[in-house]
């Protein structure tokens, strides 16, 4: 956290569930010193929670040695020694009594308001790092956090703060000073940070669940954090039903059910579903004609089984789904595809105007000719398990008339007389 690091001031502005207390309690796990962790939740005056959340004992502990090498200042000598007086009991009757730092610290000799724990920070900073964690800041709350921030304590001070709240500050002056220090949750969080939050809350299953997540992220189907932890619990309480508590089992669960075991059987089962929906929406989508299976063709002298394949008019259209377990760059029947110009349909000739290859390989080579749709292997294996909005999106570049604009023009040029197809 960097602003740990740089001993600054954050404010984390957010709507509910966006994981403004994860945030917080991820840099109070990676802080030093001493942290002070705030739950303004329920809370009227910040110095209330503060002098709750302070531990008289690790106060005493930090300043201990300090008092230990000033024994004879404080009146603690010899002869007291000899009396059985021990040194701690003497400093609880020198409360009060001396004007040093690390007693005032030791007796905890402040006034249990604002202004105190202003005073009892900068004193403490002598002796140890101090972190301040602030959660649920709210509205009423802003005018002691701007004294805060004003109070030049130089100490790193990270705030939660919904995004209610924040919008009800009228002051431009505070509302300038948290604009100087803001860290919006209204965006998107980055991969990283949701990569934590996954092994915050699920850390022994964080490989399996994190690219997941990323990609329901990603396509907006979860958006917040809660959203995120709620979607893992209901799988883990799913594949419990199968699996009861053998980790192994729930692990290799989320694994087969969001990865693909038979790539080459799965791309056909995609095809189909992509040729049903595209024949059950062909007059809203001016297509004319669907083939129901795969369609043979040839180009070059060498034949190719094209799985999907429809008519717009006279204008002929084909794709292929290549799903995919490895990492090859090369396929030959998308090389075979970029060669074929003209189809065989009801013993006429029928212009090839668009070609396509849907593919969760981004090294899938398809060339100038092929207009290649990518999906991540996720996504597919979601539209196989029935997710018909997915597969909607699949599709829609087809019919967005973007088949051709990759291609050279004189791809688009009838053959000469006499080529064979």
């Amino acid at each position: 956290m960097e602003a740990i690091k740089r001993k600054e001031i954050a404010s984390i502005i957010g709507q509910p569930g966006m994981g403004k207390t994860t945030i917080l309690k991820k840099a109070q796990a990676q802080s030093s010193g001493m942290t002070f962790f705030l739950d303004l939740s329920s809370r009227n005056d910040i110095e209330d929670e503060f002098w709750d959340k302070v531990d008289r004992t690790k106060i005493r502990e930090i300043v201990r040695s300090s008092l230990n090498s000033k024994k004879a200042k404080l009146g603690y000598n010899f002869l007291k020694r000899i009396m059985g007086i021990k040194f701690e009991s003497w400093l609880s009757q020198a409360c009060g009594k001396y004007e040093e730092v690390d007693l005032r610290l030791y007796c905890l000799d402040y006034q249990r308001n604002f202004d105190g724990v202003l005073r009892f920070i900068s004193d403490l900073k002598n002796f140890t790092d101090v972190n301040l964690m602030i959660d649920e800041v709210r509205d009423s709350h802003i005018p002691k956090i701007h004294r805060l921030i004003n109070s030049g304590l130089g100490i790193p001070v990270i705030m939660a703060i919904p995004t209610d709240s924040y919008s009800k500050v009228t002051d431009l002056a505070i509302r300038r000073r948290l604009d100087e220090s803001r860290i919006s949750l209204d965006s998107m969080l980055t991969a990283e940070d949701i990569r934590e939050i996954v092994d915050v809350y699920c850390h022994n299953l964080v490989e399996e669940f994190f690219p997941i997540v990323l990609s329901l992220w990603n396509g907006g189907e979860l958006n917040t954090v809660s959203s995120i932890l709620q979607y893992m619990k209901s799988q883990v309480e799913s594949f419990q039903k199968e699996c009861g508590e053998d980790l192994e089992c729930i692990r290799e669960r989320i694994k087969s059910s969001h990865s693909l075991n038979d790539p080459e059987g799965k791309s056909r089962d995609l095809e189909k579903q992509i040729r049903d929906l595209i024949a059950s929406e062909a007059k809203e989508l001016g297509i004319t004609y669907v083939h129901s299976r795969g369609k043979r063709v040839e180009a070059n002298g060498k034949s190719l089984v094209v799985g999907i394949f429809f008519l717009r008019g006279e204008e002929a259209f084909l794709g292929e789904v290549k799903l995919m377990n490895d990492d090859r760059e090369e396929d030959e029947e998308v090389s075979l595809l970029s060669e074929v110009k003209f189809v065989e349909h009801e013993r006429r000739k029928c212009n090839v105007s668009g070609r396509f290859v849907i593919t969760n390989s981004s090294r899938l080579n398809v060339g100038n000719h092929i207009r290649k749709i990518e999906i991540t292997t996720l996504e597919a294996v979601r539209v196989l398990h029935g997710d018909s909005e997915i597969l909607r999106e699949v599709i829609r570049p087809i019919f967005e008339g973007t088949l051709d604009e990759d291609r050279p023009a004189e791809n688009l040029a009838s053959p000469e007389a006499g080529e064979k197809v």
